[in-house]
């Protein structure tokens, strides 16, 4: 019995390993036949590469579609059936620089007042916003393309030359020390300011015969205003010469000729002297040009303004007539038409530009000698 059942589990056994596969070397049953080769799927970027100029690649569609162009985004991608991509304009703050399939557009930067920087151009659909930096400062980039960086304070270079202007991108490079200045502690001071006494190695080759209290640039400050004051007055009187010169009636030719006209010259005289001034004539007729020749041609606008007469008519008479002494005709004759006009405003208008030598050969032309 025990022999009938050890047999039954070496054949239980050898079924088994048989099932596995047999030992090496035995001969197997025929293998089942391969199935036949799938040919390779197309990969994405092959699709790509088959798209034209200005498409992509849509796996939603299967096909290529249009790419919506710079400045606006994709609001609904193109489909089988041929409708093709649309896009709309991106919003305000929003913009697109280069041709894309995205469903929106991306937000302006913001360029930050509080790191001192500027905005060099604003922000469009097609381009984001350019920042810069405040004047006196410069770029400190963070990264290669300079698309993050701080704002820094441009190098002062107190008293020393400037090798290199500070600019938006770069610092101030500074050099040795200015002319009239010395080095000390890392700053250069002007030699004006130091002391004999306390004057270093460094002083005493920059400022060496240049010693002194700075006196000199005291004076210098003081006699300034002086001599600017001297040339003001020295001016103010060389004016009033001029205008003077220009006032002074012509001189009186000495008769010649017969004893009777040296005889009317002494009796008329007397009397011209003796007549009082025609101050409250009436201006009319010839009177007018005896004004116009009085007043010197460079202040004539100054004494028509005094007399009265507004810039909107002397502009008027200014376009209206070219020749300068019809100009001055028709400025006066205006002021008389506008006012009881007489030569007593006239000769208060002299005295107030301080034309008193005009005044008085205004009055010897006024003067009949009959």
């Amino acid at each position: 019995m025990k022999r009938a059942d050890a047999a039954a589990a070496w054949v239980l056994l050898a079924a088994l390993w048989l099932a596995a596969g047999g030992a090496p070397g035995w001969p197997r049953g025929p293998a089942a036949p391969s199935p036949s080769p799938q040919p390779p799927r197309p990969r994405r970027h092959a699709a790509w590469a088959a798209c034209a100029t200005g498409t992509r690649w849509s796996e939603t569609a299967g096909r290529c579609c249009a790419e919506c162009p710079a400045g606006t985004f994709l609001r609904s991608p193109c489909t089988r059936a041929g409708n093709d991509s649309v896009c709309e304009p991106c919003p305000a703050g929003t913009f697109h620089a280069w041709p894309n399939t995205a469903p929106e557009c991306q937000a302006c930067y913001e360029c930050d007042r509080h790191a001192f920087q500027s905005v060099l151009s604003n922000c469009s659909a097609t381009s984001n916003v350019v920042c810069s930096c405040e004047p006196g400062r410069f770029r400190d980039c963070v990264d290669e393309r300079c698309s993050d960086f701080a704002c820094r304070q441009c190098r002062p270079c107190a008293g020393r030359l400037v090798q290199r202007p500070c600019s938006a991108t770069q610092d101030a490079l500074c050099g040795s020390c200015k002319p009239d200045f010395y080095a000390e502690g890392g700053e250069c001071r002007p030699c004006r300011t130091h002391l004999a006494e306390t004057c270093g190695e460094e002083c005493q080759r920059a400022c060496g015969g240049r010693r002194g209290s700075g006196l000199e640039y005291i004076l210098l400050a003081l006699s300034g205003p002086l001599f600017l004051g001297a040339l003001a007055i020295y001016h103010k009187r060389l004016r009033l010469q001029q205008d003077a010169g220009a006032c002074s009636p012509p001189p009186a030719t000495p008769a010649r000729g017969r004893p009777e006209s040296q005889a009317l010259l002494r009796r008329c005289a007397p009397e011209r002297d003796a007549r009082p001034a025609p101050a409250a004539t009436p201006l009319q007729g010839s009177r007018l040009y005896a004004v116009i020749d009085a007043v010197p041609l460079r202040r004539w606008k100054e004494f028509v303004r005094v007399l009265g007469l507004r810039d909107t008519e002397i502009d008027v008479v200014e376009v209206e007539f070219a020749h300068v002494r019809d100009q001055q005709y028709e400025m006066l004759k205006r002021w008389c038409q506008q006012s009881s006009a007489s030569l007593d405003p006239v000769f208060t208008a002299l005295e107030r530009m301080e034309l008193a030598g005009c005044a008085e050969a205004l009055r010897l032309r006024l003067q009949d000698c009959t």
